[in-house]
């Protein structure tokens, strides 16, 4: 049949023919339903979970003066009697349509009126189409647009789809065998098993990586990506994870969802989703979360996958596949968004921004897939450009390496463990500074022992030797750790009488610090001016 056979036939035919190709609906009655053949031109039958939509349709063009002959009563009886025979959460609707080119009136609303009926589990009404007019009955007095009359008001003002937009199940999906998933779990293991080998310092649990391990080997931090420009941590980030339950966690999600989504859209649409929504994440994480905390994990990815789901789960046919799609990303989105209901347990804090974000990164990228898969295709266009986002993605979290080394190897100049500023910890830090003599916090730490003990002089060599190497510095807590050095330093010059450069060495930190702790000692000693 070619496009212009579409235009021509009966209405009633070519509504049968999209609820076929664009909902799910197969031909054919459910057993003791088959007396609807009887009465109508075309029965059709979706399952779509617990929900059994039965669609009779009438073709009033077909014969003059021809209706739905089954009386009401009868309807209602019928409906009883199939939804008996359903399971008991099931709930039935049976939908009669009259479509014809000839007025709807007054009589045909009465009579189609006493078809409507409720039950505990099901639900029958009867719909007239005046194809000559695109009107329906009845259209309710709230929700029109959304009403079954609405809905077919609707089809009857937009352009009929041609013959081969058509032809069989239009939302085509093809099948395949998940790749990127496993692919990517095998990664974040690997970056997993990584953090055990380049750790510092330790936890005192198993697998359990500190917050400097993290943070050296790519973990978000607000200082270091805005301040020091270390963007490349929106990439790296994603890859870490906090402890055994946090990867194993994100890994079942992913693998849940992750299988489906990839069998739907394909291994390189998949990707480009992860990359999208965890850079999304990335973003979201560091705009929503107090500056001085680390935050890793994919979850910001894994939630925009479950977001893309959502969207595009309404592609499907309506039936148990879109059912299952919709239920899984559903029961993976509401405790990923809804703190009070999420009952995953970790060694670290739950990211809510990183999940947010996600979420909006892949809802994004959802509704552009559904803008590039026309119906006839069985996976989404432009999948070269989608590969090409994932490249990206990865190639920048390896091209991170570079810069993850030389933090590392500067890293390892650092002391693992640091005493307390205590009189007793005074030999301590004398044996960490022979150990580790690059630490600008033992020089910081050292300089405190001097002046408790009165040596002015030695406590500011040790001062200006901890501000000396601006890149251990950027390790150490950049900003704020030199502020806070640069406060110490300023109050012991202006007790020696250097106003000027008291004042000099504490306008940095003056210029930022507005609140806190070393704003207070800055007031405290009148450092800024």
């Amino acid at each position: 049949m070619d496009e212009s056979a579409t235009q021509r036939e009966h209405f009633s035919r070519y509504y049968a023919r999209y609820l076929v190709a664009k909902r799910g609906y197969r031909l054919g009655a459910l057993p003791r339903s088959e007396e609807l053949l009887q009465h109508c031109d075309y029965v059709l039958t979706s399952s779509a979970g617990k929900r059994i939509s039965i669609v009779g349709i009438v073709n009033r063009d077909s014969a003059e003066g021809k209706t739905f002959t089954m009386p009401a009563q009868d309807l209602a009886a019928l409906a009883r009697h199939v939804a008996g025979s359903l399971p008991a959460a099931a709930r039935l609707a049976i939908t009669i349509y009259e479509i014809g080119s000839c007025a709807i009136g007054r009589a045909d609303k009465s009579r189609l009126s006493r078809h409507r009926s409720h039950g505990k589990n099901y639900a029958t009404k009867a719909i007239a189409v005046d194809v000559s007019k695109r009107r329906a009955w009845p259209l309710p007095l709230f929700g029109r647009r959304f009403s079954p009359a609405g809905q077919m008001e609707k089809l009857l003002r937009a352009p009929r789809l041609s013959a081969a937009e058509l032809s069989g199940p239009e939302r085509a999906v093809k099948s395949g065998r998940p790749v990127f998933v496993w692919v990517l779990m095998a990664l974040l293991a690997a970056v997993f098993i990584a953090e055990q080998v380049f750790t510092f310092g330790k936890t005192g649990k198993p697998a359990v990586p500190t917050i400097e391990t993290l943070q050296v080997l790519g973990g978000l931090s607000y200082p270091l990506v805005v301040g020091e420009g270390q963007w490349w941590r929106l990439f790296t980030a994603p890859l870490l994870h906090g402890d055994v339950t946090h990867i194993g966690f994100n890994c079942l999600v992913l693998l849940l969802i992750g299988n489906p989504l990839e069998t739907l859209i394909g291994w390189r649409w998949t990707a480009a989703t992860f990359s999208v929504s965890a850079v999304g994440g990335s973003l979201m994480s560091l705009a929503a979360n107090p500056v001085n905390m680390v935050s890793v994990g994919a979850s910001g990815g894994i939630t925009g996958m479950l977001a893309t789901a959502l969207v595009i789960s309404f592609r499907i046919p309506a039936g148990a596949a879109r059912a299952r799609l919709v239920s899984q990303a559903i029961y993976g989105l509401v405790p990923a968004l809804l703190p009070f209901l999420n009952t995953a347990v970790s060694g670290g804090n739950i990211d809510y921004g990183a999940h947010f974000g996600g979420a909006i990164g892949g809802v994004t990228v959802g509704f552009l897939l559904l803008g590039l898969w026309p119906g006839r295709l069985p996976r989404p266009r432009m999948g070269n450009l989608a590969a090409l986002v994932a490249i990206a993605f990865f190639s920048i979290a390896a091209g991170a390496c570079l810069p993850i080394r030389e933090h590392y190897a500067r890293q390892m100049l650092l002391a693992p463990d640091l005493p307390a500023a205590t009189a007793s910890s005074d030999a301590a830090v004398e044996s960490l500074l022979r150990a580790y003599p690059r630490d600008p916090r033992l020089f910081f730490l050292r300089a405190q022992a001097l002046l408790r003990r009165n040596d002015i002089q030695g406590a500011e060599r040790d001062l200006r030797a901890a501000l000396a190497d601006r890149q251990l510095i950027a390790e150490v807590g950049g900003s704020d750790f030199e502020n806070r050095v640069r406060a110490v330093l300023a109050a012991l010059l202006k007790n020696k009488g250097e106003p000027s450069e008291a004042a000099a060495m504490a306008g940095p930190a003056c210029a930022v610090e507005k609140s806190g702790p070393i704003a207070d000692y800055l007031t405290k000693f009148s450092l800024c001016r």
